[in-house]
């Protein structure tokens, strides 16, 4: 009776096993070609892109360090920089990005200007002193604003030729901070338009000779971030009072 219980037993063990072998076979060819696919898969981006090479892992270890070094001097907080992190994974990946506007052209400036407020709050300070100016002056009368952000506010209309970028002028003129400050002037000065800072390039061709009007340069326009120590700080916009007084053709 022992005997028929233990044969009947290893029925159905044997039984069971075969049921389990196709299984794991199904499973072990199911792996098999996972792995395949995606050893394919590597080997065709691996051609698309370049081979991996011996010590990429730690050049690519420092391509993420140079990286950093570009913002460690924001103060940025651990939240932060998980955002930023975030942010870099998502598009190096090829993800959807979490923006509300995905066209990153739009965010450049945007990123610039939380960076320079970020990073030097004083030049910020200057700046956003500067554009209140220029947003001002440009309500004048005879105002006219420029693409590089630059107001040009006629006072006095002038009778004569205007000159070209490549002419040497002759002018009056008083240079001024957003404080009212002068720091420079001259009652008889000349020089070729192309020489000097692009306000005055861009500025003094709308001008006529024997015409007056105010220039208003904002930094990037003038003597940008660095300034001109010790009289123009960085980031300072720049007030310009200048007399068109001739052409030297």
């Amino acid at each position: 009776m022992r005997r028929l219980a233990l044969c009947a037993s290893l029925a159905l063990a044997l039984a069971a096993r075969a049921q389990q072998q196709p299984v794991e076979q199904e499973q072990r060819e199911r792996e098999e070609r996972e792995a395949r696919e995606r050893g394919q898969r590597e080997h065709r981006e691996q051609a698309e892109h370049g081979k991996a090479a011996p010590g990429d892992d730690e050049t690519l270890y420092a391509l993420g360090a140079l990286l950093g070094t570009r913002i460690n001097g924001y103060g940025l907080s651990a939240r932060e920089l998980e955002r930023v992190q975030r942010g870099f994974a998502d598009a190096a990946a090829n993800r959807k990005l979490k923006l509300r506007d995905p066209d990153l052209d739009g965010w450049g400036p945007r990123v610039d200007a939380m960076l320079q407020r970020r990073g030097n709050p004083r030049i910020a300070s200057e700046k956003e002193r500067g554009q209140k100016l220029a947003d001002q002056e440009s309500r004048r009368p005879g105002a006219e604003r420029l693409p590089a952000g630059i107001v040009v506010v006629l006072e006095r209309r002038g009778d004569g030729p205007r000159p070209a970028a490549t002419d040497r002028v002759r002018v009056k003129y008083e240079g001024r901070l957003v404080d009212g400050s002068r720091f420079d002037g001259n009652d008889s000065a000349e020089f070729r338009l192309d020489q000097v800072i692009p306000c005055w390039t861009q500025g003094v061709q709308r001008m006529q000779v024997g015409g007056r009007a105010r220039l208003v340069c904002p930094s990037a326009s003038a003597y940008g971030d660095q300034g001109r120590p010790p009289q123009i700080p960085g980031g300072a916009t720049l007030v310009f009072d200048v007399e068109l007084l001739g052409i030297a053709r």
